[in-house]
């Protein structure tokens, strides 16, 4: 019974999980730190809105989808 239910919640992490790592940018850092383009520069600083809500939301559902593979791990043991 409990395999089930910690199991329903996987799925739904793993699918919110790619729901919010999905709409997030590229780094593509690479090309702006040797053209010299003004894009780059914004690489430093810490992101905001909405890349802010995506970054912080992908580290909490991220750790939630491993101590819930976790606890399957345990419970099937």
């Amino acid at each position: 019974m409990i395999n089930n239910v910690l199991m329903g919640i996987q799925l739904v992490l793993a699918v919110f999980l790619m729901l919010v790592i999905m709409p997030q940018e590229g780094k593509d850092n690479f090309k702006s730190d040797f053209s010299g383009s003004e894009e780059g520069s914004q690489a430093y600083f810490k992101p905001k809105g909405k890349q802010a809500f995506l970054l912080k939301s992908t580290k909490i559902v991220s750790v939630l989808f491993f101590i819930n593979a976790l606890a399957l791990l345990i419970v099937n043991k």
